[in-house]
């Protein structure tokens, strides 16, 4: 594809439905306003494994270089103006997870795990 973008492989749904790119499932025609997409442009991502450290202590590196802080990271909101900050949210790769839940140790709903006590593992705060 071009540089910059992911080309897109062709999907095919039953009769009646198309392919929604962003919910990546198949749905009704009209319900889908994306189909006609060959390309969906490349997502930067964030510095976060580095030999060296880049940024000052508490904070990490965005995709084009700047220094935020790491508590900006996953939240939700974009705050490296390349919006990389977003990008690397998974359960694996995001820098504000809760560590892993020693399941001998922590038997809910008696026990949290989440770097406030808060929050129950894969649990959206809020939710």
């Amino acid at each position: 594809g071009i540089a910059g973008t992911i080309r897109l492989e062709s999907v095919k749904c039953p009769n009646g439905l198309a392919f929604d790119l962003e919910r990546q499932t198949c749905d009704w025609k009209a319900k889908v306003n994306n189909c006609d997409r060959l390309s969906k442009p490349r997502l930067v991502l964030p510095n976060l494994n580095t030999a060296e450290p880049v940024c000052p202590d508490g904070q990490l590196q965005c995709g084009n270089g700047e220094c935020i802080s790491k508590s900006f990271f996953c939240d939700k909101k974009p705050d490296c103006s390349d919006g990389s900050d977003e990008n690397a949210c998974t359960v694996d790769e995001d820098p504000n997870r809760a560590e892993v839940c020693d399941r001998s140790q922590c038997v809910l709903p008696n026990c949290f795990c989440s770097p406030d006590g808060t929050v129950a593992p894969g649990v959206d705060a809020g939710k």
